[in-house]
């Protein structure tokens, strides 16, 4: 399961965030093996602007399903806090959290946080370095860029050892895909940046690099994020979600880049050049491979995801229904995915177990 938590405009805040916590608990009583939550700031397309505080009422509500964040923005925070805030739902949690991290993109969050989004790369990876070692035992000295600490002593520290494990948020960039890889951490795909028939591609490309660089990789299935709607009909599981997402949508084309008012793409994000043509183009050839939106009865929903397994994505978390939705269908959706789609998978489910993270510097 993964949401970002898109307030609709019919909505108040209040009920979209009680409603999706529901959702939560009912996911993990219905056995949902992953809960991911997405950090973001100043636009509908998400209202989870403090990830942490609402990460420990996930922690609290659920008692099975591993949670985790997709994503926190690292450039927004202090590191230290950072591994603070993880150690601690981790000990909430009894040991079922996941680090998801990532660089951002969107540039009207960086301007609102009061962050170069020019320096976000390298931001992101002096806090990923900060974050491990604040984990490790006995006190931390720290001299970098963006950080300058002294013999801090960083506490608690969390259940699991060397520490929860982190996945590092990616679109379809080869340089973030290869970074992730050269340090061993796995990657998360999707979202609204990418299409499902991008996907495919990137998640070859870090097995690749994974390869390259000497690291053990056939174990692991990327989390890959998809929206998902089922319903007892094609009719209703089309009509039920059509339009509801018309106005978030339209404000995320706006604002979901990292281009400034003028339109001018910082250098660091220069694969953002082309995407609107890039993704045009990778929805069609998904449409000639016969992968299709996860959107149908639990028969076509079936069809649909062994398409991707057979495109190597065999771990996805789902994105349920759409801002707006009556939550009874919401709640539906999960329960028939949960009771009449999960089943048919059982016998494929990998076991995975997640390489050591280089405690080298990162830099490197």
């Amino acid at each position: 399961m993964f949401d970002t938590v898109r307030w609709h405009q019919d909505v108040s805040a209040e009920k979209t965030v009680n409603d999706i916590l529901e959702q939560i608990e009912f996911a993990d009583k219905q056995g949902i093996q992953d809960i991911w939550l997405g950090e973001h700031h100043f636009s509908r397309h998400g209202i989870l602007s403090g990830i942490f505080s609402f990460m420990g009422a996930v922690a609290s509500r659920t008692k099975n399903a591993r949670i985790g964040t997709s994503i926190v923005i690292l450039p927004f925070h202090n590191p230290v806090q950072v591994a603070e805030e993880a150690a601690t739902l981790d000990i909430m949690s009894n040991g079922r959290f996941n680090l998801g991290v990532g660089v951002g993109y969107q540039a009207q969050e960086f301007h609102g946080m009061g962050v170069d989004i020019t320096q976000s790369r390298e931001i992101f990876r002096e806090h990923l370095d900060v974050i491990r070692k604040c984990w490790e035992d006995g006190p931390l000295t720290y001299k970098g860029d963006y950080v300058d600490i002294e013999d801090i002593w960083v506490i608690p520290k969390p259940i699991q050892k060397p520490g929860p494990p982190i996945y590092i948020a990616v679109s379809t960039s080869p340089e973030s895909v290869d970074y992730a890889a050269k340090i061993g951490v796995p990657i998360m795909v999707g979202g609204p940046t990418t299409t499902l028939g991008q996907t495919p591609k990137v998640v070859e490309l870090w097995h690749e690099r994974m390869e390259h660089y000497g690291r053990p990789h056939e174990h692991i299935d990327l989390p890959v994020s998809a929206n998902v709607y089922v319903a007892p009909t094609m009719e209703e599981a089309e009509n039920d979600i059509k339009g509801l997402e018309a106005k978030i949508n339209e404000e995320f084309y706006r604002i979901g880049n990292p281009a400034d008012k003028n339109g001018n793409i910082p250098d660091n994000y220069k694969h953002w050049v082309h995407r609107d043509r890039d993704r045009m183009a990778s929805a069609e050839q998904a449409r000639k491979e016969g992968i299709r939106p996860l959107i149908g009865t639990p028969e076509v929903i079936c069809e649909r995801i062994e398409v991707l397994k057979s495109k190597g994505i065999n771990r996805i978390f789902g994105k349920f229904g759409a801002a707006g939705l009556d939550p009874d269908k919401t709640m539906r959706c999960i329960e028939m995915f949960t009771q009449q789609v999960m089943p048919e998978f059982a016998d494929d489910s990998v076991e995975v177990t997640l390489p050591p993270i280089r405690s080298k510097s990162m830099s490197d």
